[in-house]
């Protein structure tokens, strides 16, 4: 008897496993992207201290173990489900989801090199080239499968999500400049032209989607309230951009000194630049700011789902280039900015873990909410794949 109750028992626990494996959505990696950004806030706090670091320490240690179990969870869907990976890619939705993967492993190779430094630069940098690889996938890849089979008739099925592909090239550029501050003098001149590259590639995508979504709100009103959280996206390609120019300009501003300008240091042409760039970069962020913040307000979400995680990272980028600019600047107003911003961000993080445990471990209605619209959107095919064999089959006997 007892043994029968044990192999009940692992039996009920193995189908437990089984469902979330084969229900486990890519938006989880917003759940690492969010950890990370909270960890790198910490890490270089305006105003840090030795035990916010530790706690930033602590935070980058959780995201890389959520960053592997979350990937052995993704190939093992894969494997043990084939043709999922297929059902992600074309839907419309969930395929944005997949930018959030590469913004997850960028935001641990940032918090590692923040952290150890020369140490890690090495390891670091392999998996930066790794990380550029799944960053043009998502940007390029998608958005094109996106033009050839995602289908959005109306201004509704248009929402921020679109950005999360595009904006995985503005999230890798930025870490590439933090890797290039450590890396030898005779590597970075390559390192700084790929991060300018990927940079001015993603941007200028971002701002494209971003006029697309901009088109949206002016004709379709705001998203519904369950999608209220993805107003906070928008943020991302500017905050994020703003920290990137700002690291990449400073950063060939210091090497064309050494080497080949010297008289750039008394006029810092390119410092500057960044510095004005990154203003009306992080202006823009603060009008997007704004309207989620508002947004949120007005429609107030209630129900929780994965998806919320898309609220921590683009504001946090928001408090990474604001204190970006009062280092550059050396202006207090921004780091004070910073300090608001990115305690928040940490304190929503930490909210956020209570009702992921309980919605994903102690129940299971993350998983079931992706099941069913996976479902749904499997269903939506048949009966569109129907209608397309039956309006051939009239077709043909009009022909006869």
């Amino acid at each position: 008897m007892q043994e029968k109750s044990e192999l009940l028992v692992r039996r009920s626990i193995t189908e437990i496993l089984l469902y979330r494996i084969k229900y486990f959505s890519p938006a989880w990696f917003g759940m690492v992207m969010g950890t990370g950004i909270s960890g790198a806030i910490l890490i270089d706090y305006p105003f840090g201290t030795e035990w916010l670091r530790d706690i930033g320490i602590a935070f980058w240690a959780f995201a890389t173990g959520l960053l592997i179990l979350f990937c052995i969870m993704t190939i093992l869907r894969h494997i043990l489900f084939p043709g999922t990976f297929k059902q992600v890619l074309f839907h419309p939705m969930q395929s944005m989801f997949l930018g959030c993967i590469p913004m997850g492993l960028s935001s641990v190779i940032a918090d590692t090199i923040g952290i150890f430094g020369k140490r890690a630069v090495w390891p670091c940098y392999i998996l930066w080239w790794i990380d550029l690889a799944l960053s043009l996938a998502c940007a390029w890849l998608i958005v094109f499968v996106g033009f050839v089979r995602h289908s959005r008739k109306q201004p509704e099925g248009l929402n921020a999500v679109i950005l999360l592909p595009v904006v995985t090239l503005v999230v890798n550029s930025s870490t590439g400049s933090l890797i290039l501050e450590e890396l030898p003098e005779n590597w970075r001149p390559h390192m700084m032209v790929m991060t300018t590259l990927v940079w001015g590639n993603g941007e200028v995508l971002a701002y494209a989607f971003t006029c697309v979504y901009a088109w949206r709100l002016l004709t379709g009103n705001m998203p519904a309230r369950e999608m209220m959280i993805s107003c906070f996206l928008p943020i991302g390609p500017f905050g994020q951009g703003a920290y990137g120019f700002l690291l990449n300009t400073q950063s060939l501003q210091d090497y064309l000194v050494k080497h080949d300008y010297p008289m750039l240091s008394q006029v810092p042409v390119l410092k500057y630049l960044g510095i004005i760039v990154a203003v009306v970069m992080v202006g823009f962020a603060t009008f997007w700011l704004f309207c989620a913040v508002a947004g949120c307000l007005y429609y107030r979400p209630k129900i929780f789902g994965i998806t919320w995680w898309g609220l921590s990272f683009p504001v946090g980028t928001y408090a990474l280039a604001t204190n970006q600019l009062g280092i550059a600047l050396n202006a207090d107003a921004f780091r004070v900015v910073s300090c608001v911003v990115g305690t928040t961000v940490v304190v929503v993080s930490f909210a956020l873990f209570i009702p992921t445990f309980y919605f994903s471990v102690i129940k299971d209605d993350i998983f079931r909410n992706f099941a069913m619209e996976m479902e749904q959107m499997h269903s939506k095919q048949q009966t569109l794949s129907n209608t397309t064999d039956d309006l051939g089959a009239s077709r043909i006997e009009k022909s006869c």
